[in-house]
């Protein structure tokens, strides 16, 4: 992924800097905190309540990293019975433990070589707006 940052222009007035250009914030750019890996990182949006204990909300935005190996206490995304699923990673000896919110919703896995990690995710985005002001142009924001 290739990104070009625009340099803001500097410019000299008979010689002497402007002295409101001699500071310069940089600026932000949220992939720059948020993706770690860009060959690696991927965006899932959450299709259930099974985590909602763990603040990760129905249609919240999950950021997964594929390439960091899960460990005890981290939230992953994992493929089982055709399907994927985001649960807390817990190993038990030789079975694995993952954690929802209810017992119901939890997956004992007996034989750990059958489960396979798809990714660690780092980050639950929140979506925020209210329904009512998904109006315009902002009715696609996070498109929850």
């Amino acid at each position: 992924m290739l990104r070009v940052k625009k340099q803001a222009q500097k410019r000299d007035v008979l010689g002497f800097r402007l002295p409101m250009l001699t500071h310069e914030v940089p600026t932000l750019d949220i992939t720059d905190i948020t993706v770690i890996d860009p060959d690696n990182t991927y965006y899932m949006r959450m299709g259930s309540e099974a985590m909602t204990g763990y603040q990760i909300g129905m249609d919240h935005i999950l950021v997964i990293d594929r390439s960091l190996q899960p460990v005890p206490g981290s939230i992953v995304v994992f493929f089982h019975e055709g399907g994927f699923y985001t649960r807390e990673y817990c190993p038990q000896g030789n079975k694995l433990l993952l954690k929802a919110n209810t017992k119901y919703d939890t997956i004992t896995i007996e034989d750990i070589n059958q489960w396979q990690c798809w990714g660690v995710v780092m980050l639950a985005l929140n979506p925020l707006l209210q329904p009512q002001q998904k109006v315009g142009r902002y009715s696609r924001v996070c498109a929850c």
